[in-house]
This record gives C-alpha cells, structure tokens and sequence, in this order.
C-alpha cells in the first residue's frame, strides 16, 4: 500500500496533468456535491487544511473527469475493424488486402 506522502505526490502530478484552474477545479468539484468553499479548496491544494476523505474523494473525482476529457485517442482493437467494414468478421486487412 502507498503511503501518504506517495499518495499526495500522484494526486498533485493529476491535478498538474490535469491543466485545470483552482476555479475550474472547484466549479466541477461543487457540481459533484462537494461543499468547501473556493477559499477553502486553495487552502487544501496547497497543504494548509485537511478536508474530509469523502470531500477529497469528490475532489479527486473532478480531476479524474477532467483527465478522461483531456485523455489522449486510444488505440481501437481488431474487432471494431469488423465492425467499420460493415459487418465483416474478417477484420482488417493488410497492405495486399489480405485478412
């Protein structure tokens, strides 16, 4: 299991990955029910105060959103060649137009 200092290091790489603005942070993390105020989120981002491990949670959900938002194309697997070809359970083909 990780420990605290590990924890806070992947939540403070996440949030900087995130490329978000404390306000944008907030407005997503009080959409989600989160109930500390914007001043209080400052404070919590820069280690001055703790927050309750559901409001962190629903902070870490906001990020965690944002990144899925943010996230890089993913690379599609075989079958759903199929299934642009119409149908076809062949799959794709190479260069000589060969399954």
């Amino acid at each position: 299991m990780a420990d605290h200092d590990e924890l806070n290091e992947r939540f403070h790489l996440a949030l900087e990955a995130a490329d978000i603005t404390a306000d944008q942070l907030w407005l997503r993390y009080f959409s989600l029910g989160g109930d500390a105020d914007r001043f209080a989120l400052d404070a919590y981002l820069n280690g001055a105060i703790a927050l309750p491990p559901d409001q962190h949670d629903m902070l870490a959900h906001a990020i965690n959103e944002r990144l899925d938002e943010i996230a890089p194309p993913r690379a599609p697997y075989s079958d759903e060649f199929s299934y642009a070809d119409g149908g076809s359970e062949s799959g794709p083909t190479d260069a000589d137009g060969r399954s």
